[in-house]
């Protein structure tokens, strides 16, 4: 589901249980009475009552089985501040929820959770104040927050792990200003190396006398770095010779496993760790003003990504293929989400976006297949063309108030989508949902009908024929005589 801001046809779209009146009793009168052990208890008044069909479904911690059956709902709450998948949710950097809250819950804290804690890093706060968060889920209903890190000697870390006798890398290191200079400790007992850096990266070697797991440090004396890409477009992090310019560079690119960036890493620039397969965590302090293009692409093994609330935008292919990625966390000083950005993230079943966001690219969530939630705020006026194009699991949409257009194949193959709403403010629609076979339901909210580009954004074989078309009272005719809408004698439209 996206949600928006539309509240009545959210809920309905959704689940429609929440319009039966057994369902709020069991909700309502005994949500906190049960444990997991009433699963498949049916509650009738208020009451438990002989087992003859099981719920639809029974939270517990947030946790929900989607198992579908017949009968109300059984519904076990956590309590505040458990542990679990809810309304609000706490993000440590390797995606461990740490706090969940309902949005009521939420809205009644005074003060954000404690920071969590561990070795070697030093916590720098939550990437939201408690003001802006209260104000984001009190209109949206939900939000998850991430963990910022630096390491606790200022000092950036990289682990990795050496095998096949592979044994000389190569680390590549850049400096803000020329006349950077780094000591490197090489983690292997051998003296360390001070090295001036440039403008230009500057590639150290060091040969290591036995196979192993190693932690690189890199202390930065003076000035400021920033990690960068090569000119082949991968990352120059550690490669295998000082001129970059093969794949075998990627040898040493898989031999890292976690990063932990300090104090004087400024930027995270194009193709910074491009093909870190192994890649599992990374922490991001909010020294880090930017995440260039391509900065994190094909991260195959990238786990979780908290983004600091000192990065204003997310470069193109920044993300890209990260097939593990399960968790991005973003502040609200995020502006733009780039094109294909999160293209491929193939177990992200969750985003939200933060009221910060303008523009969202192209292809920006294309192919993310488990993708099922999403929520766009109303500051969101440019969605790109195949945004969402096979996310197969998305299964409604709520666009937000202030969207003009709808880009061609902003949905297309999501299969699951079985319902939409299209605000107001939408005055143009390109083929949109090319292959949404699933749709249920239609509604449009404008008196006008808005303008469609094409005979296949709503054609026959694009959604299905018992589609129902929702439109405001008194424009009927207009929709049904609209160019390129869903014909008449094969779609059925409703009034409201």
């Amino acid at each position: 589901m996206i949600n928006g801001n539309n509240s009545y046809w959210h809920n309905a779209a959704i689940n429609n249980r929440k319009d039966n009146d057994e369902w709020k009793i069991a909700k309502d009168t005994v949500g906190n009475s049960f444990s997991v052990a009433d699963e498949g208890k049916v509650v009738v008044d208020g009451k438990l009552v002989s087992q003859t069909a099981k719920p639809d479904e029974i939270t517990e911690n947030g946790t929900i089985d989607t198992t579908t059956y017949d009968s109300v709902t059984v519904n076990v709450s956590g309590g505040g501040g458990s542990v679990g998948s809810a309304d609000v949710n706490f993000y440590d950097y390797d995606g461990t929820i740490v706090n969940s809250y309902t949005a009521a819950e939420f809205a009644d804290l005074s003060a954000l959770p404690e920071n969590p804690t561990h070795e070697g890093l030093t916590a720098q706060g939550w990437n939201w104040s408690l003001a802006d968060a209260q104000a984001y889920v009190a209109d949206y209903g939900l939000l998850n927050l991430g963990q910022m890190y630096i390491t606790d000697d200022s000092k950036t870390r990289i682990y990795i792990s050496l095998h096949d006798g592979r044994l000389s890398p190569y680390l590549g290191l850049t400096g803000i200003e020329a006349g950077t200079t780094v000591t490197i400790d090489w983690g292997d007992g051998s003296n360390t190396e001070t090295v001036s850096l440039e403008t230009s990266t500057v590639y150290t070697p060091h040969i290591y006398a036995t196979e192993g797991k190693f932690v690189i440090t890199v202390n930065v004396n003076s000035g400021r770095i920033k990690f960068t890409g090569n000119s082949s477009s991968w990352g120059n992090i550690l490669i295998c010779s000082a001129s970059p310019n093969s794949d075998r560079d990627r040898v040493y690119l898989c031999a890292i496993e976690k990063i932990e960036l300090g104090s004087s890493v400024a930027s995270i620039e194009n193709y910074a760790f491009r093909g870190c397969t192994l890649l599992k965590s990374i922490t991001i302090p909010n020294s880090v003003t930017s995440i260039g293009d391509y900065a994190l692409y094909q991260c195959y093994t990238l786990q979780s990504v908290i983004i600091p609330n000192t990065v204003t935008s997310i470069g193109t292919y920044a993300i890209y293929q990260c097939y593990a990625l399960q968790s991005v966390i973003m502040p609200n000083t995020i502006t733009s989400i780039g094109t294909n950005a999160f293209t491929g993230c193939s177990t992200l079943q969750s985003v939200i976006i933060p009221n910060s966001v303008i523009s969202i690219g192209s292809r920006a969530f294309s192919s993310c297949s488990t993708l099922q939630n999403v929520v766009i705020p109303n500051t969101v006026t440019s969605i790109g063309e195949y945004t969402f194009s096979s996310c197969s699991t998305l299964q409604s949409v709520i666009l937000p108030n202030s969207v003009t257009q709808i880009a061609a194949n902003t949905f297309q193959y999501c299969q699951g989508l079985h319902s939409i709403i299209i605000p107001n403010s939408v005055t143009q629609i390109g083929q949109a949902f090319s292959d949404c076979m699933g749709m249920g339901f239609i509604k449009f909210e404008s008196n006008t009908p808005p303008t469609v580009s094409s005979s296949y954004a709503f054609g026959a074989d694009t959604i299905p024929n018992d589609c129902i078309i929702y439109v405001p009272t008194g424009t009927l005719s207009k929709y049904k005589s609209a160019r390129y809408y869903p014909n008449p004698s094969s779609f059925t439209y409703i009034e409201y």
